[in-house]
């Protein structure tokens, strides 16, 4: 019985003596490999970060020389690149569509100005061969001396003297010599396709009567001319307009007999319509009759920039 409770002793101390040498600390082996990992992933890292310069410096010049020059080289180089606004190859870019932008703008606006330029040199043109068929048939009828015309930037006016003319004095119905020169003006503008003004005008001497002030009395003769336009020769009336202006607009100064009387007048307005001869222009039609003056700047006289002096007739 001793001797088996001595190796029952002996086993029990075994035992005990096994159980103490167990390691606790197994995780010291995965932590040491996974520093072993990260290490040999720094490692890597920095090997890869290493730049070969000469080749980077190659490398830079050919995209220098593709690009156009030190604009790309800054931008490789962390100079002035595209991110800091400089002249990177970006910006050489950008440079470039706005110059291209800017030169095609170009092209367009003086397109245009060319196009307006002949557009008003063809109107100017038709409003000169209408003077031209004025005169002549004024002139056959030895009425010659009772128009005047002036090219403004508006249009042709024909300044027509009121006076013993048009109308008696004070009055504002056609005496039978201002219908005679009434229809020789619509039998030349009748086949032009150009809107028409009819403008009354007066001296500043105060009348009485029929008419209360120069107001009425320029009105009323411009209308009364108007009216024969359209029922005599059949004039479309929405190609018509008519105003009266008394004495606001004087051709000469009222301060003398000759001069009142010049501002006692009629006046009819070819308007300029510059953009239906640049839709004739656009066409292909052929120039109509008349004469351009080398040198003139029509564009500007036609439309609102230039007036030229009055201008007396053929």
């Amino acid at each position: 019985m001793a001797n088996a409770a001595a190796k029952n002793h002996r086993r029990s101390k075994l035992h005990e003596e096994h159980e103490e040498h167990v390691n606790h600390e197994r995780w010291l082996i995965t932590y040491a490999d996974m520093i072993t990992l990260l290490m040999v992933l720094f490692i890597v890292l920095y090997s890869i970060s290493q730049v070969d310069l000469a080749k980077f410096r190659r490398l830079k010049e050919g995209v220098a020389g593709g690009f156009g020059g030190p604009a790309a080289a800054g931008a490789l180089s962390g100079g002035a690149g595209p991110l800091e606004g400089g002249g990177g190859v970006f910006d050489a870019g950008l440079e470039g569509t706005q110059a291209v932008t800017s030169a095609q703008a170009a092209q367009a606006a003086l397109a245009a100005a060319q196009a307006r330029a002949a557009g008003a040199r063809r109107q100017r043109s038709v409003l000169q061969g209408a003077q031209r068929e004025i005169q002549r048939s004024l002139d056959k009828e030895g009425l010659g001396a009772t128009v005047k015309f002036r090219l403004e930037a508006r249009g042709l006016v024909v300044t027509i003297v009121s006076d013993r003319v048009l109308f008696e004095p004070g009055q504002a119905d056609l005496r039978y010599e201002g219908r005679e020169v009434v229809d020789k003006l619509a039998a030349a503008i009748v086949r032009l396709p150009n809107k028409l003004g009819v403008e009354g005008h007066t001296d500043n001497v105060p009348i009485s009567g029929r008419y209360a002030s120069n107001w009425e009395l320029s009105t009323a003769r411009a209308t009364t001319v108007l009216r024969e336009l359209i029922e005599r020769h059949g004039i479309s009336p929405s190609r018509l307009s008519a105003a009266g202006y008394a004495d606001e607009r004087p051709l000469a100064t009222n301060d003398t007999v000759d001069g009142r009387a010049a501002n006692r007048r009629v006046e009819l307005v070819v308007l300029a319509d510059v953009a239906a001869a640049l839709t004739e222009i656009t066409a292909g039609a052929d120039p109509p009759v008349g004469e351009v003056t080398a040198g003139v700047d029509y564009a500007d006289e036609l439309n609102g920039t230039t007036t030229h002096a009055p201008e007396g007739h053929d």
